[in-house]
């Protein structure tokens, strides 16, 4: 008799017994698909990358596990067990016949599209050819000249542009394919701006704002893929004017930094960020995975950018470096830490101008004119895993907000100078401190929060919140959009949802006002707002709308 017969088995009626082993695998695949729902009711307000992550795990072991159990059932024909098992995987090859996976998206969620599905692209040539000089002049005046607006916070004041989409949506002018990158716009003299990667290029490329046709492109070698990040570069270029003419600097996800000419494309200067830290790709990529993510801060004819370092040579790192805006030449380099994926920032603190950097573990200030350290706070990170992505946010003449994913949440420091005792003599020194930490709020994991007033907005774990700066308390939770992106346009929230979304939503209570769907596929770039326009992209198309009453 066999060991399966031997054993102590469930009777039913007018049946052989039920072999132990069967029941057990059977109940361990109960199990894991009772876990998928309990995962999420779990750790969904934690952080929804892990809910998704262990319910695909879920998901694939009870899979395995139930074609296991079909072959270990002792009634059923062979001819059955094998109809269950290749019927399984017959659908999931014509899963893979009828849809194309393109990768996750923020939530580590597999994103699927129709391998049939055909987009429509348009734009209009004529339209830059049928405009007055007066039409033509305005439109040469429109700016957005960095990432997150001219400022760099995320808050845009434009009487040109309406957010009353309750009333009127946004008005599609053109339409077009773009190469792969999560590069945003800026915009100057009638021209958007943005980085793309062309093959086996990485590529600046400026596009006619109102027509939707190529301007220039300026390709150098270079490519970026992370099979969780995607490929192509991911800053956006900073837009500058001179005495000279505009420039725009960029900075390509393998670490070419390069300064052109606004009107027609053509090069001032460009170095290499890898070859002034002394590193290659491969070395830089095992400790900043995802490609270097930081848009240029450009003031004071200076270009300020992290640098980096060495893989477990900590002797090596430093967290930025300046050049010459006019020839590219090594102005300084500062600090210890490794870079993170922020650009950094101009602000005044304590009625002192400073660089604010967020690296991989800190938070520092900077003297802008020698990249002396003024001050550090903590803030653990891992550049190649918890990495942080978000900007610092200030509040006000001396707090300043600091969030992250990763079910780390978000912080308010103090930053201002103090007097110390030192040999009978004062000195004055800089010091960050701590209001207040809250694990549960503005868990910005690609986004960054926008500050108005004492309210604080971000997408929280692809969650739009509003936080009190003050108690560090949330105030109102509104609609899912995922890890997209969040501008305060007129007062109003601008929200670039994951998937292709673009929302206006009352920062009052955190009701969508309107919403409208432009863009197919994950979508992680950053808006601009110019004038009347409102440009987004993703990693495979960009649009232009027009937001007017009139």
């Amino acid at each position: 008799m066999s060991t399966e017969v031997e054993l102590e088995d469930l009777k039913f009626p007018g049946q052989p017994k039920l072999p132990k082993r069967f029941l057990l695998l059977s109940l361990l695949t109960l199990i894991l698909v009772g876990l998928i729902p309990l995962s999420h009711y779990l750790f969904d307000d934690i952080d929804r990358q892990y809910a998704n992550l262990l319910s695909i795990l879920f998901g694939v072991l009870a899979f395995v596990l139930f074609l296991v159990t079909v072959w270990r059932f002792p009634f059923v024909s062979l001819q059955a067990k094998q109809i269950v098992t290749f019927g399984s995987l017959g659908i999931l090859v014509l899963g893979s016949v009828l849809f194309e996976f393109r990768g996750f998206n923020g939530e580590m969620q597999p994103v699927f599209r129709s391998r049939f599905s055909v987009r429509q692209f348009t734009s209009d040539k004529e339209r830059l050819r049928n405009l007055s000089p007066s039409d033509i002049d305005a439109l040469q005046r429109l700016r957005f000249t960095q990432f997150l607006g001219s400022r760099r916070n995320g808050v845009i004041d434009d009487p040109l542009f309406s957010m009353e989409w309750e009333k009127r949506l946004p008005e599609i002018l053109w339409h077009r394919p773009i190469g792969s990158g999560w590069s945003g716009f800026s915009v100057a003299e009638g021209l958007a701006v943005t980085m793309e990667q062309l093959d086996e290029e990485e590529s600046i490329t400026a596009i006619r704002l109102i027509s939707g046709e190529i301007a220039w492109q300026h390709k150098s070698p270079g490519k970026h893929f992370h099979a969780l990040g995607g490929m192509g570069p991911r800053s956006t270029p900073t837009l500058v004017e001179t005495p000279k003419g505009w420039l725009v600097v960029a900075l390509g996800a393998t670490g070419r930094l390069t300064c052109l000419r606004l009107a027609d494309g053509s090069e001032v200067w460009s170095v290499s960020l890898l070859d002034d830290a002394g590193i290659t790709q491969a070395q830089s990529e095992l400790e900043v995975s995802w490609g270097r993510s930081a848009s240029p801060l450009v003031f004071d004819d200076k270009v300020v950018v992290p640098l980096g370092g060495k893989y477990l040579q900590a002797e090596t790192k430093r967290s930025l470096i300046a050049y010459s805006l006019h020839d590219g030449d090594e102005l300084w380099r500062t600090g210890i830490s490794q870079i993170a994926y922020t650009s950094p920032t101009l602000m005044r603190l304590d009625d002192v101008e400073q660089i604010v950097s967020v690296n991989e573990g800190n938070v520092t200030g900077h003297d802008p004119k020698t990249g002396e350290q003024l001050w550090e706070s903590l803030w653990p990170s891992k550049s190649n895993a918890d990495a942080c992505a978000s900007q610092p946010v200030q509040v006000d003449g001396q707090r300043l907000l600091i969030g992250k994913g990763y079910a780390q949440g978000s912080k308010l420091i103090e930053i201002k100078q103090v007097s110390e005792e030192t040999r009978n003599k004062s000195v004055r020194t800089w010091k960050a401190s701590d209001l207040w930490v809250n694990t549960k709020v503005l868990k910005t994991k690609f986004t960054s929060a926008v500050c108005q007033g004492d309210n604080l907005y971000a997408l929280s774990d692809g969650v739009l919140e509003c936080v009190s700066a003050g108690s560090g308390k949330r105030l109102w939770r509104g609609e899912r959009f995922g890890q997209g992106q969040l501008l305060l346009v007129n007062g109003v929230l601008l929200v670039t949802a994951e998937d292709g979304r673009i929302a206006a939503v009352n920062p009052e209570n955190g009701i969508t006002l309107a919403q409208h769907a432009v863009l197919d596929g994950v979508t992680w770039n950053t808006a601009a707002v110019a004038g009347p326009y409102l440009l987004v992209r993703n990693a495979t198309e960009a649009v232009c709308l027009k937001s007017s009453l009139e």
